[in-house]
């Protein structure tokens, strides 16, 4: 049977035809193989009795038509066939596909969790081809994502099937250990896109959802293929920016929150940069044919990038709105997507509040400690004296990062898994908005695994004043505390440990959480651990009521009435910001609420790791630490189940 349904599965059903590669699942759950047993839901009592086993086989009956027939042998083999066309020989509705019950009397095979895997992996990345070249994945360079809002929608219910294909799996089958793990992650992954799509209707109220879809940076740094085929890529890239902007264009809101308009026009001022100024640069090197090719797509990417830029401003931004909020429902859906883990939302406050209250004692009382006649403001001052130069910020990174991965060999800190070493280098002008950031190759990476750490130097056309502005932001201790966070043994440790994982699934999902709040966790175990001075612990709290103010802004402004103005005071008032990177961290958290999940990912691996400890006493801190990242990046809840069992108690 599988044999003649390969013929067809090619077939891909619009609207409520039914899929076949969907119906081609479906079998192969129920037995996989060219037989199988199920039990007819009851919509076929009068054609069958609900309480007898019937083996079938699917066949073609009109490959034209895409109408297939079940023929029915039963109860016994010896009985002669009989088909039974449903709905007549017409094409199956997908709600018509008898459904593989409870009461199967054959459980379904490991093998269909494999395949069932494989396909929704193959469907993320269809739907984030984008996501997926950046992944390493070179077959979808260069190609764009469909949003339109059929796309959108035919997305979110394959979804939503695949869900419902993995719990019934998972009611049905005996899977293995990791098995369990990796259809979790895979159930995280499909739960945060059903977030973003439908809860956060990001496709419709955050045109950057499309915007950094547009990106060219991999095909610009990461030499995976000569820089003729990178830029063939960009090529095809942008000659579909047309089609793809068109459709950002149908599905935006007519009225966008103000913050979601500033980061839209932010976005697309970026990507008109890049695409302006920074590709003719690598155009210089390409071969002749290329450049022409490059120059006339980048001509007509450019003039529609423009035409948004300036759509943005006099068509949307007279329209804004206050109004961005998820609600209590939908954030403790995205909560619940982001762990796997029932977490009240009254815990998540209250856990948020006591750690906000216990770094504040512990930053007064560290600057204390450094000089009491002074006030923390001013001993942070100080520190910030002691500063790189212009010429020495590079080498004095490079030097800086040598010193803390000794620090973590030397100590049994946690495994450092090559003798690769990340690539400092300026930060791509294009990227300079950040202070410093890790940009790893991708997991699916087989030939350009360089890792680039960039840290932004000044510019020429800086005053000089600004300059030592910027180079006392940049302050050694800082500095210091940023790379343990970026990179020993914060996220280019985790990459290394990524990197050797086999399973697609754990390879092709990160965790927001698990990600951030592992580089997090770091700057504290690392002061734990004894690295640095009393400097260092007091720019690690400092960070750290960032961060807290970012997880109870999240909650205040999406499920208790806060504005981003509240937060900015907020900000304010306990990290100790000034004013301008108040509002920049409060508005950030209007349209990435998931950026509680700094603390909070921190918070639940402290706790993790005490549990875990617990209960392997005789096991060391790298032991914890090498077992924690063999996982990938899971959601949090999933990972504490994975390591200490289903009755491992609470995540928080």
């Amino acid at each position: 049977m599988l044999d003649r349904l390969s013929r067809v599965d090619q077939f891909d059903g619009e609207g409520t035809s039914l899929d076949i590669d969907l119906l081609y699942e479906r079998l192969e759950l129920a037995m996989g193989s060219g037989s199988f047993s199920l039990h007819f839901g009851p919509e076929f009592r009068g054609q069958f009795s609900s309480s007898v086993t019937w083996t079938v086989v699917l066949e073609c009956q009109s490959p034209s038509a895409n109408a297939f027939v079940v023929t029915p042998f039963g109860p016994g083999p010896s009985r002669r066939p009989t088909p039974f066309s449903l709905r007549k020989g017409k094409p199956f509705r997908i709600g018509t596909v008898p459904r593989v019950c409870e009461t199967m009397p054959h459980k379904t095979s490991p093998s269909a969790f494999r395949s069932l895997s494989k396909r929704i992996i193959e469907d993320h990345r269809a739907w984030d081809p984008t996501g997926s070249a950046a992944s390493g994945l070179h077959r979808y360079d260069g190609i764009l994502p469909r949003f339109s809002k059929a796309a959108v929608s035919r997305y979110a219910a394959r979804a939503r099937g695949e869900l419902r294909d993995l719990a019934r799996i998972e009611r049905t089958t005996k899977l293995s250990r990791d098995a369990r793990l990796d259809l979790g992650v895979l159930r995280g992954m499909l739960l945060s896109e059903l977030s973003e799509i439908e809860d956060q209707r990001l496709p419709q109220s955050f045109p950057p959802y499309f915007l950094f879809k547009m990106n060219i940076v991999n095909y610009l740094l990461r030499d995976y293929a000569t820089l003729d085929r990178r830029l063939r890529a960009v090529a095809k890239l942008q000659a579909d920016v047309p089609r793809f902007l068109k459709e950002l264009r149908e599905m935006t809101d007519p009225r966008l929150p103000d913050t979601f308009y500033e980061m839209a026009e932010m976005a697309a001022s970026g990507m008109l940069d890049a695409y302006s100024r920074e590709l003719p640069e690598y155009l210089q090197g390409a071969s002749a044919a290329v450049r022409v090719r490059v120059g006339r797509t980048n001509e007509t990417a450019t003039s529609d990038l423009k035409a948004l830029v300036h759509e943005l401003t006099t068509t949307y931004k007279p329209r804004v709105k206050g109004e961005f909020a998820l609600g209590r429902r939908k954030y403790a859906r995205m909560i619940f997507a982001e762990h796997l883990a029932q977490i009240p939302l009254d815990r998540l406050s209250e856990v948020g509040q006591t750690d906000l209250r216990s770094n504040q004692a512990a930053f007064h009382e560290a600057a204390r400690r450094l000089d009491a006649s002074k006030k923390p403001q001013e001993v942070l001052e100080r520190i910030e004296q002691d500063h790189p130069t212009e010429d020495g910020l590079i080498e004095d990174t490079r030097k800086m990062l040598e010193e803390i991965r000794g620090y973590l060999i030397d100590h049994d800190i946690v495994s450092v898994p090559s003798e690769e070493r990340a690539k400092v280098i300026e930060t791509p002008r294009f990227y300079r908005f950040a202070t410093a950031a890790m940009n790893p190759p991708g997991s699916f990476e087989k030939v350009a695994k360089d890792a680039f750490y960039y840290v932004t130097p000044t510019e020429e056309s800086w005053t000089p004043e600004k300059k030592q502005e910027w180079l006392r932001h940049l302050n050694y201790t800082s500095l210091r505390n940023i790379s343990v966070h970026e990179c020993y043994p914060g996220h280019y440790v985790h990459f290394l440990h990524r990197m050797r994982i086999r399973s697609a699934a754990l390879r092709s999902y990160t965790s927001y959480a698990f990600t951030e709040g592992w580089a997090h966790y770091c700057e504290w175990m690392m002061v734990e651990a004894g690295f640095g001075d009393a400097r260092l612990k007091l720019a690690m709290l400092q960070d750290a009521l960032l961060r807290d103010c970012r997880y109870l802004s999240s909650i205040g402004m999406h499920t208790a009435g806060w504005s981003w103005e509240d937060a900015t005071r907020f900000f304010m008032e306990n990290a100790y910001l000034d004013r301008l990177p108040a509002e920049r961290e409060a508005k950030r958290g209007t349209w990435d609420p998931g950026y509680l999940n700094y603390t909070l990912g921190k918070l639940m691996i402290r706790k993790l790791r005490e549990d875990w400890q617990t209960a392997h006493p005789k096991e060391g801190l790298k032991d914890f630490h090498d077992t924690l990242l063999a996982l990938g990046a899971p959601p949090l809840g999933l990972a504490r189940e994975h390591l200490l069992g289903p009755d491992a108690g609470p995540a928080l």
